[in-house]
């Protein structure tokens, strides 16, 4: 079997750990933390805001790492931040602590465990199964989670959670150390091709490295990074605020948790049609069904008075989620050649952020202010239907590279 799929399956391992026990779990962990610190739903959110500030300050640096360093060292830094993140964060004894946690530790392993490296190793051994590649890759993050917030939810019933968390730093290490170790940067360093295949007839063309300014002044990369910053910022925010959410409309602390674990599970559906898509279909038009299907969820929530809808709006936001990382992912190799990968992704990152970094203390706040996440869940709806009108002054090039 080719060697591609064996990372693939790394791949799809370790984001399911990184994003199932970081993002899929933060308001389940966000509950005792607010408790123990009496912290409001906006302080609660801060982790999560620290966390994504970290983060795109630090991935232009990292973007140039992945597309130069050894991407199995990249990636045990990633996990040793995460399990370290979560004993750290066991230690805090006050509200003000735990960004600091997830901006310095916790941010390791979202980047370092995350698309940035597991989607540009991808985009290497893969061309023509690129879509497909990625979207099996990313039903780990479904998969995690789906398992993770009831089973983080279970540790802390079960163990107090500062005990549980200890419990789930020592777990993710374990996990993720012999995936780590099969990683190989490049099929190059196996002597081989992108998805298997016989070397060219003639000399490949490899795109020369983008810099900075080349970078900057391409109107394709400002139209692809507000796009999907709207998006991921709508996400974001739904995803850290679902639990207290959920709560506060009389779902059980249990029930409120599994709103999340449907959007993980049906995200699996959605990620193998979106991956499967991707390499057949304009790009822009699955970007557009995601953010439609986010609305679609959004809508759910906003006029939700009964369990069943809070259900029927997570499987929409689940199937949403499953465009988000495979048709972006190949969309930057579309754009801008899989030699440029990790750089083009790094150097968006910081753009994105803003966006991403206001979605979730923002719905708190309005919660805050108001006693309700209604007028959020407007102004999301509001903000991704200006993400459908850029996508469409998207430029996809005629012909595309297959390297």
């Amino acid at each position: 079997m080719f060697y591609g799929w064996w990372l693939v399956g790394v791949a799809f391992l370790v984001l399911m750990v990184s994003n199932g026990s970081i993002m899929y779990s933060y308001s389940v962990v966000a509950v005792p933390l607010g408790e123990a610190f009496d912290a409001s739903r906006v302080t609660m959110m801060l982790g999560m805001t620290g966390m994504t500030l970290a983060g795109g300050l630090i991935s232009p640096f990292l973007g140039g790492w992945i597309d130069r360093g050894s991407l199995r060292l990249i990636m045990l830094v990633g996990a040793l931040g995460l399990a370290s993140g979560y004993v750290v964060l066991s230690l805090t004894t006050a509200s003000w602590q735990v960004p600091l946690v997830y901006a310095g530790l916790m941010v390791l392993g979202i980047n370092l465990l995350g698309p940035l490296t597991t989607s540009t190793m991808l985009a290497r051994w893969f061309s023509r199964r690129r879509g497909l590649a990625l979207g099996v890759a990313a039903v780990g993050t479904s998969a995690g989670g789906f398992i993770f917030p009831p089973l983080v939810q279970w540790l802390i019933d079960t163990f107090e959670w500062r005990n549980a968390l200890r419990i789930l730093g020592v777990g993710t290490l374990l996990v993720t150390l012999p995936a780590v170790w099969l990683v190989v940067s490049r099929p190059a360093d196996r002597g081989l091709h992108a998805d298997g295949d016989a070397p060219p007839a003639g000399p490949a063309f490899l795109p020369p490295p983008l810099s900075t300014a080349t970078l900057l002044r391409e109107r394709n990369f400002w139209l692809v990074a507000l796009a999907m910053g709207l998006l991921f910022g709508v996400y974001s925010a739904l995803l850290a605020n679902l639990v207290p959410f959920a709560r506060g409309v009389g779902a059980a602390p249990e029930s409120a948790a599994f709103l999340v674990s449907v959007i993980a599970l049906s995200g699996i559906v959605g990620k193998l049609a979106f991956g499967a898509i991707a390499d057949r279909l304009d790009l822009r038009l699955a970007l557009a069904a995601s953010m439609v299907l986010v609305m679609m969820g959004v809508l759910c929530y906003l006029v939700s008075s009964t369990y069943p809808v809070l259900v029927l709006g997570s499987v929409s936001l689940g199937l949403a989620a499953g465009g988000m990382l495979p048709v972006w992912g190949s969309l930057l190799a579309v754009l801008f050649g899989a030699a440029n990968y990790g750089r083009v992704m790094g150097m968006m990152n910081p753009v994105l952020m803003p966006l991403t970094l206001l979605g979730p203390p923002l719905a708190g706040l309005v919660y805050d202010t108001s006693g309700s996440y209604g007028g959020a869940f407007i102004g999301f709806i509001v903000a991704l239907f200006v993400g459908l009108v850029l996508l469409p002054l998207i430029r996809l090039p005629v012909t595309t590279s297959a390297v």
